[in-house]
Formats: structure tokens, C-alpha cells, sequence
């Protein structure tokens, strides 16, 4: 059966200053709700302005296989929907990427990947991250989302799992995976959909250009609690700081750049 999905949080490297990661220097992470990131500048007076996020890294803690080698798939995908607006046409981007990895390494295929480039917005934009580790053979998979892909016209001709991003058809095709998926031992691992925000409310999550590392909560061996203050940042990656007893949990690195538009 599949196991239950898996609690993450969301942490932002604090730069303290620094427009880019130094070298050797080793950074904080703190919560994406912190009021570090309200004093973060982001472009003003304009109605539109465009965010562009790029993939860094995924590491492999554990995942939910037999073995210690992991097959699985990612999915990023990206709306501006106001919910409040039901005429509003959406900008709505999905990018699809499989990989391999052994426990305790990071995965192929994730290195400065430009994964969306130039998505408008007004205020805020959702993201949703699934995560899934594939228990058959990443071919077998393949031929069967490759079915599913060649009942959708606008992307038939479109290799997805290569990594490859993709307009309106989101909705569509991943029905489609998951009525797929749900015949099989798979383990849909995360499913989150947090909504980044200029000014979020008391607590939400602030949509800043910088790294960001969605991470999960609790090592998977050792049972044992992953604070973001155990998490630091170096030389693009993320370590445990000295003193903590916790292990580098399962966890994406991805940056955002947020940009005025002038139509």
C-alpha cells in the first residue's frame, strides 16, 4: 500500500546582505515566513511583474524502496490564479522531470535547471511540488505515462519526462498519471500547493527572489525532528550545523528572481 504523504516546511537562505552567496561562507536558513524576508526589497509600482525559478539541487535522504536505489518523479507546477476572480485567465506552467538516486546522495537532472521563465503576477503565485518514488522500473513507467501524453494533442510530441516545461495542459495530463499511478504500489511522498505572497498574512510564506529549500520535517530512519535552525547554507548546499544531532533530511534548493514588467 502507499505510504502517507510526507510533512515539509518551507525555509528561505538568509543572505544577510549579500546579493549573491559568497564562497566558503556559510549562510542561515530561516522559515519562509520570517520577518527577515519582509525588509528584502521587490520590485514596486508596477501592476505586473514576472518571476523566473530555476531548479538547484534534490537530495535523497531516503525514500520509501525496497532498496537504496531510488526511481522517482518530480513535478513543479506554477499558477497565478486569484481565487476570488473566476473570470481571470491564469497563467498555469507544469514542468515534469524523473531521476535516480541513491540514498543519502543527490539526484541527476536538477543542476540550474531553468525550469519557468517570466510568469506574470500581481501579488502572488502558487506553487505545488509532487513528489514520487517510482517501486517498478523507470521504463515501465515511461511507456505507461507516454500512453496517457498521447491523449493529449498539445503535448504528444513533447519528451515531459525529459524536463521540459509546458503551458495549459496540466490538469489534463496529470489526472491522467495519477488514475495511472493509483493502479500501482507508488508512493506519492509530497504534495504540497503553498501560495507565496508580496505581503502575505500573519505567518504565510513571503515570495522574495534568493534560495529557497523545501524540506521534510523528520529524518526518516532516525525518527528525529529536522528544526530549520539545524540547517545551514555553503558553497550550494545545505549542511547540519555543529551540535545537532540530525541528519540532512530528504529536501529541494530552488531560487526565484522576481522582476518588474512594463508592458
Amino acid at each position: 500500500m502507499p505510504g502517507p504523504e510526507r510533512p515539509v516546511a518551507l525555509g528561505f537562505v538568509d543572505l544577510s546582505g549579500d546579493k549573491r552567496p559568497m564562497r566558503d561562507k556559510a549562510y542561515d536558513v530561516v522559515e519562509a515566513s520570517s520577518a527577515r524576508l519582509e525588509d528584502l526589497p521587490c520590485p514596486e509600482g508596477t501592476e505586473f511583474r514576472r518571476l523566473s525559478l530555476d531548479l538547484y539541487s534534490f537530495y535523497v535522504e531516503d525514500l520509501p524502496d525496497f532498496t537504496s536505489n531510488n526511481e522517482g518523479m518530480m513535478k513543479l507546477q506554477i499558477n497565478t490564479r486569484n481565487p476570488q476572480d473566476l473570470a481571470e485567465i491564469p497563467t498555469d506552467m507544469t514542468f515534469v522531470t524523473k531521476f535516480g538516486a541513491k540514498d543519502k546522495s543527490y539526484a541527476p537532472s536538477f543542476l540550474y535547471r531553468g525550469v519557468f521563465r517570466n510568469v506574470l503576477f500581481r501579488e502572488w503565485i502558487n506553487l505545488r511540488i509532487d513528489l514520487y518514488e517510482l517501486d517498478t522500473d523507470a521504463d515501465v513507467y515511461y511507456d505507461k505515462i507516454r500512453s496517457v501524453i498521447d491523449g493529449v494533442p498539445e503535448i504528444r510530441n513533447l519528451d515531459v519526462l525529459a524536463g521540459i516545461p509546458y503551458v495549459g495542459v496540466a490538469t489534463k495530463l496529470f489526472e491522467g498519471v495519477v488514475r495511472t499511478f493509483g493502479k500501482n504500489p507508488d508512493d506519492h511522498i509530497w504534495g504540497e500547493f503553498p501560495t507565496f505572497q508580496l505581503v502575505p498574512v500573519v505567518g504565510g510564506a513571503f515570495l522574495r527572489s534568493g534560495i529557497y529549500v523545501l524540506f521534510e520535517k523528520k529524518n526518516i530512519k532516525k525518527k528525529k525532528k529536522v528544526p530549520v535552525e539545524a540547517l545551514g547554507y555553503k558553497n550550494g548546499e545545505l549542511f547540519i550545523k555543529k551540535g545537532r544531532t540530525v541528519d540532512l533530511p530528504n529536501h529541494l534548493l530552488f531560487g526565484v528572481l522576481i522582476q518588474a514588467h512594463k508592458a
